[in-house]
């Protein structure tokens, strides 16, 4: 039986679907090129590639965006009378589990096959990427770390476990050891787009701004040719900028990296473009048409309810571009998901929901209820997925609206949290500023 690139059996006797079946696992790890288009390459070589059918249908899959339901439907159909080991059975239960909604179960089939399996970079990739959707920090912090007692400095999939393992203790708030292992994957293999993120979320959440800059400038080269991760890099790096306080050049880095065309039907990278465009429509920058152009695309995805975190940015992007109406639509899609039996039902209810009503409520001015609404569930928002530097817009907002609706000891102190984990940061300055200044405002009014 054939082996592929880390080691592990693979059900095809065809070497040539075999060796485009690896070319798949690379580009895959690296983020790099067209994974379906080389997977449906090596499907031409061997129709009965059970894995590679199941690898495509969850390459789709995660991408979270309804228009691809059909054809993981499609790659799932096929895949099932394929012969497949053990371990690809698992891939393939994983793979029904998610594309039937059960995110949670999936990602444990995945964690299992990676443990079982510590060979299998693969699973592993699938295990983590799904703990990042439902919030799992320490199964995306410790599955990666168990899997490096089968692999070495020197194997091609070192780099790879290095970054997975450098995003985990990250979002787990061990910056030390995550950047320590981050940047040694980069060292490693310098085209690896998800390390870099992870070293670049290191910085965003220290708040050291500088550091930040340079590291995804000076990385760049690495990751931001043929990559379908570098508009997310790029956002990173508008971020810092967002930081400095340097609103020109994130609306540059908007326009030219994270949202160079505006009819990109791409979900993630959607999601980036609503959170950075909220993000200065709180500081009051005139960001032009862009939401209007943004919302244009997302009206299509409107009432898909199948991740609540995607829902929540398609009504950032309507609210910024003053189509309440369709903000409104997206929040009736949201609780009939919330009536279902996925997880995304639960996601929804139990988060979705408090902070889409949170953000409408804010957009209409309701500050107090806004502020009540997010507060609830910020703490324990990573249930809905995302990153603590993506759901940071909900800080964000919570303190903008508590400003705004005269909510001062509260501003203070979710300002006060802000400086606290990032002094450094002269927006995170600024507000702070701004939170004492409206306090002192009222008392004088008061007076």
């Amino acid at each position: 039986m054939l082996k592929d690139i880390y080691g592990n059996h693979v059900s095809t006797s065809s070497r040539a679907a075999l060796a485009k079946f690896d070319q798949a696992l690379r580009q895959i790890r690296t983020y790099h090129g067209d994974p379906i288009a080389t997977l449906d390459a090596a499907l031409e070589h061997d129709p009965q590639f059970a894995l590679a059918n199941v690898t495509r249908a969850m390459v789709l899959a995660q991408v979270t965006d309804a228009m691809f339901a059909d054809e993981v439907q499609r790659s799932l159909r096929a895949a099932a009378p394929g012969a497949m080991n053990d371990r690809e059975r698992g891939h393939f239960a994983g793979a029904m589990a998610w594309a039937e909604g059960r995110f949670n179960e999936s990602t444990s089939i995945f964690g299992r096959i990676a443990q079982e399996n510590p060979r299998d970079v693969l699973a592993l990739q699938n295990a983590h990427v799904g703990c990042f959707f439902t919030g799992r920090q320490f199964d995306l912090r410790d599955w990666p770390l168990q899997t490096m007692r089968a692999h070495k400095h020197g194997d091609e999939s070192w780099h790879a476990i290095l970054g997975m393992a450098a995003f985990g203790l990250e979002e787990c708030g061990d910056y030390a050891r995550a950047e320590a292992l981050g940047v040694e994957a980069i060292d490693a293999e310098s085209t690896d787009a998800w390390a870099a993120h992870a070293v670049a979320h290191v910085h965003e959440m220290r708040g050291n701004v500088e550091e930040g800059v340079g590291w995804l400038e000076g990385t760049a080269d690495g990751w931001s040719t043929d990559c379908g991760f570098a508009y997310h890099n790029w956002w990173h790096l508008g971020l810092l900028h967002l930081d400095r306080l340097d609103h020109k050049a994130a609306l540059k880095l908007y326009d030219e990296r994270v949202r160079p065309k505006n009819d990109a039907n791409v979900v993630l990278e959607m999601l980036d473009a609503s959170a950075m465009l909220w993000r200065l429509h709180l500081e009051g920058v005139d960001t032009g048409d862009r939401f209007e152009r943004l919302a244009r695309v997302w009206e299509q995805k409107a009432e898909d309810g199948i991740y609540a975190f995607n829902d929540l940015h398609a009504i950032m992007a309507f609210l910024g571009a003053g189509r309440m109406g369709d903000a409104e639509r997206t929040l009736k899609a949201m609780r009939l998901a919330a009536e279902g039996k996925t997880d995304n039902a639960a996601m929804t209810s139990e988060i979705g929901l408090p902070l889409a009503e949170g953000f409408i409520a804010f957009a209409a001015g309701r500050n107090v209820e806004a502020v009540e609404k997010i507060a609830r569930v910020r703490g324990m928002a990573q249930r809905f997925g995302g990153s603590h530097a993506q759901r940071d817009v909900l800080a964000l907002t919570a303190l903008q609206a508590a400003i705004r609706g005269g909510m001062q000891s509260t501003a203070e102190a979710f300002a006060a949290e802000r400086l606290a984990h990032k002094p450094q940061s002269p927006w995170a300055q600024r507000l702070s500023r701004q939170a004492k200044n409206a306090s002192a405002g009222a008392r004088a009014a008061a007076n």
